[in-house]
């Protein structure tokens, strides 16, 4: 991943930090897992100064991850991470779905996912107005001038711009689940753009729309409704079909989604959904095991760093490159 890194130091700063995150107990910032072996100052260079692109790296772990996995959907998690303190990159209050609000960081992930595993491969952190805006917050945190604020749709759009193409001749949908935190029909309206299968989570004012839907008396807990060109302005032309959640004891649907997939069953749509909660599962490893929450930094730069190299140890575990790779 790390070879086209222009010095020796930083290879040598990158193996260090990943060896860091695989083995350091507790907390993962740059001075929780520095020991008498690894120097402090140059890991924090390395990670928050050092002007290496960590999009090669990224690309190379997605290259990897379809060469060791049979991949069967790309999936795009939406993470909010708390933090403690203003002045860490992208970090703002939002409210929550209990009424409240969290400070936290919001980013949204690419993770290419098989049966029973999950690989982030890409990340975009979210800037609210301050930082996409403001000077003063943009200076401090290095952001480039080509990064500004920009919806979480068109984000998670220009991850899937950037995700590894599926082989010729076989096709991969997309899972998208923005938790209604975006303007869904404007994500439905660039998924067909691009051509792609995709299962498109609604928000909590569309799922209203799903009155057809009535939970199931038996089998699996999901209901479809028939294809249909559904009221739906904004989605572009075409047909849909309604897949619904259900909970046992509720007589609401769970989670509704919008998908141009029209030809599948109850059946396949479960085993898609059990792929959203694989990635699901992957995003909460790496954020409480692998140093996602734990980064501290104030840089923008810095943050990406992060996120590249936790990619890349969640990799070395998950696929155990480690073990299958000679010494």
């Amino acid at each position: 991943m790390f070879a086209t890194l222009p010095r020796s130091d930083q290879r040598r700063c990158a193996t260090a930090y990943l060896r860091a995150l695989l083995t350091s107990p507790g907390r993962k910032t740059v001075r929780a897992m520095t020991n008498s072996t690894t120097d402090l100052q140059a890991l924090q260079q390395f990670v928050n100064a050092s002007p290496w692109d960590w999009q090669p790296p990224r690309q190379a772990l997605g290259r990897l991850a379809a060469q060791r996995m049979n991949l069967r959907a790309t999936v795009v998690e939406l993470a909010l991470v708390p933090k403690y303190g203003e002045q860490i990159v992208g970090v703002h209050r939002r409210p929550t779905p209990t009424g409240g609000s969290v400070n936290c960081q919001v980013a949204l992930g690419t993770f290419l996912t098989e049966r029973g595993r999950s690989l982030p491969v890409d990340w975009r952190l979210y800037l609210n107005r301050a930082w996409g805006e403001d000077e003063a917050h943009r200076r401090r945190a290095r952001v480039p001038d080509t990064v500004r604020r920009r919806p979480l749709e068109d984000l998670a759009l220009e991850l899937l711009d950037h995700a590894p193409r599926p082989h010729p001749g076989r096709t991969r949908p997309v899972i998208l689940d923005l938790r209604g935190n975006a303007d869904t029909r404007r994500a439905a309206a660039g998924l067909l753009e691009r051509g792609t299968d995709f299962l498109l989570s609604l928000g909590p004012g569309e799922r209203s729309r799903a009155h057809v839907l009535k939970p199931p008396v038996r089998g699996p807990l999901v209901t479809l409704a028939s294809p249909a060109r559904l009221d739906l302005p904004g989605y572009g032309p075409g047909r849909f079909r309604l897949l619904a959640q259900w909970s046992p004891a509720r007589d609401r649907p769970r989670q509704v989604w919008l998908t141009n997939l029209l030809d599948g069953s109850a059946n396949d749509f479960l085993a898609l959904l059990r792929l959203r909660n694989t990635a699901g599962e992957a995003l909460a490893a790496i954020s409480e095991d692998y140093g996602m929450a734990d980064f501290t930094g104030r840089s923008f730069p810095g943050w990406n760093h992060h996120m590249t190299l936790v990619s890349a140890a969640y990799a070395l575990d998950t696929l155990q490159l480690a073990e299958e790779d000679p010494p």
